[in-house]
Order: structure tokens, then C-alpha cells, then sequence
């Protein structure tokens, strides 16, 4: 087994992938305001919301003269230069300031030169956050990287984020705090896991505080519910747990900017409560976590765990034809399944993914389900064949089960556990069989191999070793919880000796934690019969 096998090579063929990351970080460069006109929002007797503004230009103007002690009130000559500041953060926008600031961003000044650098400045920027992006996926999530439609997937949502924010900075009606950012590590957090979910909100948040010009408090408040979100997110698929994690993401948001608000002026203004207005139609708009998740299912050909439960139900046509067919393979499925969920779910793997995989994983042996041992009502089918053809017919169910699921349109990612549940193992029984029957026979061993490949994932490793203890476990008469522990370590070492883990992501810390969710199960599964102590005969005195 391996620990972590992420070497991914690139090479000019990723070309196309370069380009889509530099198109979406030149289209979030234009989005950012271009300082040649006011990219703030300010009305006369309300403090200004944005950080302090420098002036970034020579500036001189006239004002009022309203103080009273000067006899002649002449106007005042006020100059600027460039690295003044303006107006400060919490500053009361008063009459005359209010006419300084329209004056300073009415200037007609050229900006041909200084635009370009401006756009260079938030190029690199922009570069920065979106390559790191990218090397995190690279390095942890190779799998995303490897497909031109997987780097659309990561950035998309800084675009996507960036072009709403610039909208509502265009509307003065409407605060950026209206926009549902915990949409993104919602649904991310449904193909990918909390990791890159919370990766891609930081880099959207990020970008987002650029263009929206409110600051820290911006930042701080979006990140902070995030991390709330991951944290408490735990099924999409459930309504009233979804309603509850949208009810703790609205807490966090209005507790979150309460105490801002009371740090920043030590009391509530009317422009600070109608900001909790925006937080909470805020958190409102996170229902719409529930439709978009099958749509960028859709879009970008990813499974979500709302998939997979739907999957996972027992009236589904191809479920139901095999409790129609073979009754006894679909027994052994379930089995394989709750064997697989508990040791996923254990070491913190796809549960709902490895149970909905081994449901469908012997979809194949339909084609003749009389000729597996499970569906054979006590008669031996294989009587009137050659090891050779029974063989064949055997190693066939996977083949098969890779066409009817690709034909019944189930996710790809099911499909793979169909072809590696058997990884390149012997079909032991027939090849041993073929040996003795005709020892001096030559034939190729090949003929006795399932095609494979092997398991890669730590799920596909899980569904291969459960469906094998599963199937041997039915040979045990009467078994003791010795026994039961004893055939888990063979057959797991025969896998290892065998070479078929030697792909796996599964680490050894993880099997040996699933060894023990499995030894516990089949002792309960198997009714494991009470191991009395030996007997201790009395001495002879």
C-alpha cells in the first residue's frame, strides 16, 4: 500500500487548463475598479464605511470659509498631496467634506499610464491567490487538476463571486453583505470535503474584499462564516439538518457583526442595523445550496452525496431486478455494504459512496445468476463446464457489470468500484481445480485473472476486502471470534502478499482500524458462540 500517491505529471496538453486560470484572473482584473472615477459609495451625514483615502494625486481646492471669527470670508485654499489622507475610516461626512469628495473624484485627470499599472498591481495580486489555489488542488487534490472541466470547477467561483460584487457595487440600493458567499464551501464541500471547501471560500473572500472596499470587518465576518459553515455542515441531503446549519450560519453573521459594530462606535447607527437586515435575507439565500448542487453535479460531471442516496434506493431498476434475479447476490451485496459504510465512515472515508457502490458492485452476476454459489439453490451449474469456461463466466460478472452500469447511466465513480472490486486476483477455486485435474497441462494463467485494475481509493480498497471477508466468512461452521479474527488477517495479508494494495491510498494505521469495525460486525453477523475456558483438572494429591 502507498500513503499518498498525488505525482501527477503535466505537460503541453495542459495548456488549455493554463489558459482558463489566466482568463479568470484577467476577468476578475477588470472587474476592480479602475480609480479614474469614485468607486465608494458615501452620503452627507453618515460616517464613511471604507478604509482611510489617501489621495493618490496633487490635488487643490476652494471651500467655504464658515468660520465666524475671520471679518472677510474669503474661501479656503486647501492642498493636497499625493499620500494625504483624505477622509478616515468612522469620519462624519459633513457638508464641506462632502464637496471635497465630490471635487477630488470629478478631477478630469489622465490615467492612460497610471490604469495599466493599477491593473498590473491587481494582476499579480489576483495571480497570487488563484495560483495558490491551484498548487493546493495539485498537491492535494490531483484528481481536479487532471481535467480541463476540474479547473473550471475551482475557478469559477472567485468569477462568479467577483462579477456579483461589482453588480451590487454599481447599485446603491444594495449591500454586498446580501451576497450568500457560504454558497461556495456548501456545495464545494459536497464532491470534495472540507479541505478545498474552505480553501476556495478564502480565496473568494479574499478577491471579493478587493472589489467591495469594506475592509477587515468584510473579511473577517465572511471567513469566520466559513469556517462555521464546515463546521457544521455535515448532510445536504436532509432538510431539517440543512435548516439548522443555515439557522447557526445566520447566528454567526448577525453575533459576528454585533460585535464589530460595538468595537467600531460603540453603539448601533441605522446604517449598522440595516446591515443585519442583509446578513440574515443573506443567510436565507443559502436554501438555493439545495438545487445548485445537482445542477453543478450536472455541469461538471461530479457525484453528491443527494446522488448517491438516491442511488442507494432499493426500488431503483437495477436494484430491483437484482432482488428479482438474484436474491442471493443481493443479500451478499447488503452485507458488503454495511461492512463497508462502518469501515469508511471509521476512518473518516465516503461512507454513503462505499455503501451505494457495493450495492451495485455485482450488478453482472444477473446475466446467470444461477451459476454463482449464492444463487444456486444447492445445485452445482458448474458440473457440466471446464474450469476454463466457468472461469470465464465467472470473471465475466465484472465485465458485464461495467456495461449495464454504463448503459443504466450510473456515475462514473460507481463504475470503478465495479471494475476493481476484484482487482487482478485469481479466481483461486477453478485455477487450482485446472492444476490438478491436468497437471501437465500448459495453459495461460492470464485465462484465471479478473482484468482489473486494482483499487486506488481508500473506498475502493474498503468494498474489495469486505466483499471478500464477506463471501469467505459463509464457509465458517460455527465460527468462535478467533476464527473470525484469524480469516480477516489472511485474507488481508493474501491481498498485500498479492500486490493488490499496492496502489491503494488506504494507509496501514486505516486498515488496522478497519480490521477491528470488521471483526466486531461479523462476530455479531456470524452469531460467534461463546468460547469457554479450557478445563482445569484438579491436581493429584
Amino acid at each position: 500500500m502507498v500513503h499518498n500517491k498525488n505525482v501527477t505529471s503535466y505537460s503541453w496538453k495542459d495548456l488549455p487548463k493554463l489558459l482558463i486560470v489566466l482568463l479568470a484572473i484577467t476577468l476578475i482584473c477588470l472587474l476592480f475598479p479602475s480609480h479614474d472615477q469614485a468607486a465608494y459609495r458615501y452620503q452627507q451625514g453618515q460616517p464613511w464605511a471604507y478604509e482611510d483615502l489617501a489621495v493618490t494625486r496633487p490635488f487643490s481646492t476652494q471651500i467655504a470659509n464658515n468660520n465666524p471669527k475671520d471679518s472677510i470670508q474669503a474661501p479656503l485654499q486647501l492642498e493636497f498631496s499625493a499620500g494625504d489622507i483624505l477622509v478616515r475610516k468612522g469620519e462624519q461626512v459633513t457638508s464641506s467634506m462632502y464637496k471635497l469628495l465630490n471635487q477630488y473624484f470629478a478631477q478630469p485627470v489622465d490615467f492612460t499610464g497610471q490604469r495599466y499599472i493599477y491593473f498590473l498591481g491587481y494582476f499579480l495580486l489576483t495571480a497570487m491567490i488563484l495560483g495558490a489555489l491551484v498548487l493546493f488542488s495539485i498537491k492535494y487534490f490531483p484528481q481536479i487538476t487532471q481535467t480541463t472541466s476540474g479547473v473550471i470547477f475551482l475557478v469559477i467561483w472567485p468569477v462568479l463571486f467577483s462579477f456579483l460584487v461589482f453588480l451590487i457595487n454599481k447599485n446603491d440600493t444594495v449591500s454586498p453583505y446580501l451576497i450568500p458567499f457560504c454558497l461556495v464551501p456548501i456545495i464545494v464541500y459536497n464532491f470534495y470535503g472540507g479541505r478545498l471547501a474552505l480553501f476556495i471560500h478564502i480565496v473568494v473572500v479574499l478577491i471579493a474584499s478587493f472589489l467591495s472596499e469594506l475592509g477587515y470587518e468584510f473579511t473577517f465576518l465572511q471567513i469566520l462564516a466559513g469556517i462555521v459553515t464546515l463546521l457544521v455542515i455535515t448532510e445536504t441531503r436532509y432538510w431539517n439538518v440543512f435548516f439548522r446549519t443555515i439557522l447557526v450560519i445566520m447566528l454567526t453573521y448577525l453575533v459576528g457583526y454585533l460585535g464589530l459594530a460595538l468595537i467600531n462606535s460603540g453603539s448601533l447607527n441605522m446604517a449598522e442595523c440595516k446591515t443585519f437586515g442583509w446578513l440574515a435575507f443573506n443567510s436565507l439565500l443559502l436554501l438555493l445550496a439545495y438545487p445548485f448542487i445537482p445542477i453543478v453535479e450536472k455541469l461538471f460531471g461530479f457525484t453528491s452525496s443527494i446522488l448517491l442516496a438516491e442511488l442507494a434506493d432499493m426500488n431503483k431498476p437495477l436494484l430491483k431486478e437484482l432482488s428479482i434475479k438474484a436474491p442471493g447476490t443481493l443479500q451478499h451485496s447488503l452485507q458488503v455494504a454495511n461492512l463497508s459504510e462502518a469501515a469508511a465512515d471509521k476512518i473518516g472515508a465516503n461512507g454513503i459512496l462505499v455503501k451505494t457502490a457495493a450495492l451495485y458492485h455485482d450488478i453482472g452476476k444477473m446475466k446467470q445468476p444461477e451459476l454463482y454459489i449464492e444463487n444456486s439453490k444447492g445445485v452445482n451449474h458448474h458440473e457440466k463446464l471446464n474450469n476454463f469456461e466457468s472461469a470465464r463466466i465467472i470473471i465475466e460478472h465484472v465485465t458485464e457489470g461495467v456495461e449495464m452500469a454504463k448503459k443504466a447511466k450510473l456515475p462514473k465513480v460507481l463504475v470503478d468500484f465495479i471494475r476493481t472490486h476484484h482487482g487482478t486476483t485469481r479466481v483461486e477455486y477453478f485455477y487450482r481445480n485446472q492444476l490438478s485435474s491436468e497437471p501437465d497441462r500448459e495453459f495461460d494463467e492470464s485465462l484465471f485473472r479478473y482484468p482489473g485494475p486494482k483499487p486506488t481509493t481508500r473506498e475502493e480498497t474498503i468494498m474489495m476486502i469486505a466483499d471478500s471477508l464477506e463471501a469467505a466468512c459463509k464457509s465458517l461452521k460455527s465460527p468462535t471470534g478467533q476464527d473470525i479474527d484469524q480469516l480477516i488477517n489472511k485474507i488481508i495479508d493474501h491481498k498485500i502478499d498479492n500486490g493488490q494494495l499496492s496502489e491503494s491510498q488506504l494507509t496501514f494505521t486505516e486498515l488496522a482500524t478497519c480490521k477491528e469495525v470488521w471483526s466486531s460486525l461479523l462476530r455479531s453477523i456470524n452469531h460467534v458462540r461463546i468460547e469457554y475456558p479450557s478445563e482445569v483438572k484438579p491436581s493429584q494429591g
